[in-house]
């Protein structure tokens, strides 16, 4: 009857050591959100859409190229660069049969751009 004594004592010790390490964990997960998202305030988004300069008909899956990362834009001639922080950045916008155009945009706040392509 002892023996079972100590065990059930040891497993229930063993099971409130347990439970508090991973209490630890979960707030160490908790205060890593919160810094993740303080991080995030500053972020900016950059929007806009690709048209034919000619007709001003949108342009889908054109590659809009920025930081060496490449974003297209979808059905609508749309396209969505998330997470960009404040400064000065260098556009490439290309698609077939078009031709690519380069610019630089200095983003301060969150903004949108028309991006108008020639035919070649």
């Amino acid at each position: 009857m002892k023996f079972v004594l100590v065990f059930v004592a040891f497993f229930l010790l063993f099971v409130s050591v347990f439970a508090n390490t991973s209490n630890k964990n979960e707030e160490k997960e908790e205060e890593s959100k919160s810094v993740a998202l303080v991080e995030n305030v500053n972020a900016l988004q950059l929007t806009g859409s690709v048209v034919d300069e000619k007709n001003n008909e949108t342009l889908v899956g054109a590659a809009i190229v920025v930081n060496g990362k490449k974003y297209y834009s979808d059905l609508d001639g749309k396209f969505i660069i998330p997470d960009v922080k404040a400064g000065k950045y260098a556009l490439q916008v290309e698609l077939i049969s078009y031709e690519p155009v380069s610019m630089e945009v200095e983003l301060t706040t969150n903004q949108e751009l028309q991006i108008s392509l020639q035919q070649k």
